[in-house]
């Protein structure tokens, strides 16, 4: 079978993946027909299909209840799900065994299992998949929008519509959350453009799908370090991101927290899950709920532990011996720790940090039952990032990540200089913010009474969103020589201080704030060197996913050979849109550092991921030279350059939309 009729068959069964009564799919006669334990020889290890068919003979979740990783029960039922997938001998075997699961699975433990799959399965290899706010509207959009769509379907009744598609089109507009909170005068959710945006909660889930906690990568060609890199720097870009998006809102750092004094942030959610449950709420200044009591002793010794283990240099593996974290590796067995995966040197020890706080700071009721759990947003992957609260705990994790990196030796100049080779100047665009409007294909939140009735309809949802207008970097660098290096560009925020006219220091005070914009490889001759680059080619961005509605009928036409199908190695990350903070409409200052790097080919790889594509490292930390604190006043090297930018907000477009 080729790439496209894979490539339609996997697409198709996240379609209304709530239903399992869509008759006239290819997959409900597949999955209705199908029988695992006949078929135990197409598998490649038969334990693993016993243990499964175990465990669906004494009852896994319900289809009605609702699926979280943070849970054990969920969790284990979803890993022998995805590796009943993995371990399908042929394409044929596994999408007849994810048909069979899409009908008698709860979605969740479908969805989330058979993602993973699809990411790790070398015959699924660059396949799309909708986005995560296509297949679950209802986790990134407000209930009334959810309702509105429903009322849509139920009383449109048989329309004929003179569209040349056939289709009928209905637009839903929508607000965020903050036009709700606003009498709590929360000032949290003067952020809620960003902290709801639906590609960064799209790109957060991805992050943590990508390499899940539960998931052991022995088993795939990922270096067993990347892993924690993977995990701290993420989570360090998304921490310098907001800052940046804090201070364009007049809002001071993120406030520290302690476990037994109130929680400031309230979140308030205005989501509801697929079988009507509403998303659990947190008010302003609360006390951990006494039925969290129980996990306070826990989570104040396992930070006790991490920081005794930052001070001391090493930590204690799963056989008592001390390893010392204070080498290259270290980094990512500290971060391996607090996320508490697989790979952690002594999760029995260390526990599951990031897992345990995000179920304290949800505030949900503990339930014993699997079937009526009701997950925080952030015990969600969809949803963390739209509570407040996920931003003090990111910042309490990276914490200790930098105080790791504060005991680590400065860089000398020698680490960071690059002789012979200067930056003459930088020249750089208007810098120019504004609020855009956003569609989104909601169709997924329905329910439909069969695939081609559901098709026949398209309902969307707009909001506004924030963007920015496309720029250009004009570098002039002189070099000695004829070489290749790597180029990098950050962004940080900028202080009116008492050191203002030494403004180098930020780098020793506010490194963690740098968010890495950009990073590419340049060739240099002997000489002057022009070098453009445009704020679209980052490598940490991309224009938003085509919607699904879209992306399926070219793969029609595409089958039916009317048209090529392009795929691509690197499917999703971070929004372009987001590429800059919103600034203000007089115009914001902000720090760009610019840094030229040496580059060693002996010490490049790249470490291809599922949906983020090739990942090029050069042998030095990630972020580098802007992962620990610097004392550049001793010294500022040529191959350094820090500009002043200012960041405007255009107001022209928010005269004409509705908020």
């Amino acid at each position: 079978m080729d790439f496209l009729h894979k490539q339609k068959k996997i697409y198709e069964l996240l379609f209304f993946v709530k239903q399992n009564t869509l008759t006239d799919m290819e997959f409900y006669e597949i999955g209705r027909n199908y029988d695992i334990e006949s078929s135990i020889d197409m598998y490649k290890d038969k334990l693993i299909v016993q243990e499964f068919l175990y465990l669906y003979k004494n009852g896994m979740l319900s289809r009605n209840a609702i699926y979280s990783p943070y849970y054990e029960e969920h969790r284990e039922e979803m890993k022998i799900l995805f590796k009943l997938f993995h371990c399908a001998k042929d394409f044929q075997t596994f999408y007849k065994t994810a048909s069979w699961a899409r009908l008698h699975l709860n979605d969740g433990v479908f969805t989330s299992a058979f993602t993973t799959a699809v990411f790790y399965r070398p015959d699924c290899k660059y396949m799309r998949l909708p986005a995560p706010y296509e297949i679950y509207p209802n986790m990134y959009f407000d209930s009334d929008v959810i309702q509105q769509a429903h009322d849509i379907k139920m009383t449109r009744g048989i329309m004929s519509t003179s569209n040349m598609d056939n289709v009928d089109s209905y637009l839903i507009y929508a607000n965020y959350s903050g036009s709700l909170v606003k009498p709590y005068l929360d000032d949290e959710y003067k952020l809620d453009y960003f902290m709801e945006d639906v590609g960064l909660n799209a790109y957060y889930y991805y992050v943590r799908h990508v390499m899940p906690f539960w998931l052991d990568m022995k088993d795939f060609e990922i270096p067993a370090y990347f892993r924690g890199y993977f995990y701290y720097f993420k989570h360090k870009q998304l921490m310098s991101r907001y800052y940046l998006e804090r201070i364009s809102n007049d809002l001071s750092d993120v406030e520290d927290f302690d476990w037994n004094k109130p929680f400031y942030p309230g979140y308030y959610s205005t989501l509801m899950y697929n079988n009507g449950l509403v998303m659990p709420q947190r008010s302003r200044y609360t006390n951990v709920p006494f039925y969290k009591y129980k996990y306070l002793k826990d989570i104040e010794t396992l930070e006790t532990r991490i920081m005794n283990a930052i001070d001391l240099g090493y930590v204690y593996d799963k056989n008592g011996k001390q390893v010392n974290i204070y080498t290259p590796e270290g980094l990512s067995i500290l971060a391996n720790m607090i996320e508490g995966n697989v790979d952690s040197c002594n999760r029995r020890f260390y526990g599951m940090y990031d897992a345990l706080a995000r179920d304290i700071l949800g505030f949900n009721i503990d339930y014993k039952d699997k079937n009526k759990v009701i997950p925080s947003a952030l015990q969600c992957y969809s949803t963390s990032l739209r509570d407040p609260g996920f931003y003090r705990l990111n910042k309490r994790i990276m914490t200790y990540f930098f105080r790791y990196k504060k005991y680590m030796p400065y860089y000398t100049q020698n680490e960071l200089i690059f002789p012979g080779v200067k930056f003459e100047s930088v020249n750089i665009d208007k810098l120019m913010t504004y609020f855009d409007n956003c569609d989104t294909f909601i169709n997924n939140a329905l329910s439909v009474e069969s695939f081609k009735e559901g098709m026949k309809l398209r309902v969307k949802t707009r909001r506004y969103c924030l963007n920015y207008k496309p720029f250009t970097y004009r570098f002039n660098i002189n070099s000695d020589k004829e070489t290749k290096a790597i180029l990098k560009i950050f962004l940080g925020p900028a202080f009116d201080d008492a050191h203002k006219e030494k403004d180098l220091s930020y780098l020793r005070e506010y490194y963690k704030y740098f968010l890495e914009m950009d990073k590419f490889v340049v060739t240099l001759r002997q000489g002057t060197n022009t070098i453009e680059r445009r704020s679209s080619d980052s490598i940490y961005t991309m224009p938003d996913m085509m919607s699904s509605d879209m992306f399926y009928k070219k793969l029609e036409k595409a089958v039916g050979g009317g048209e090529p199908f392009t795929y691509y190695e690197r499917l999703f990350t971070l929004p372009e849109r987001l590429t800059l903070p919103k600034g203000k409409p007089e115009g914001m200052r902000f720090k760009m550092f610019f840094y030229l790097s040496t580059i060693d080919d002996t010490k490049v790889t790249n470490v291809e991921l599922p949906i983020f594509g090739k990942i090029m490292l050069d042998g030095k930390p990630l972020g580098f030279p802007l992962d620990r604190p610097m004392y550049p006043w001793k010294f500022f090297t040529p191959n350094m350059l820090m500009k002043d930018v200012h960041i405007y907000h255009t107001m022209e477009n928010e005269k004409t939309m509705s908020f």
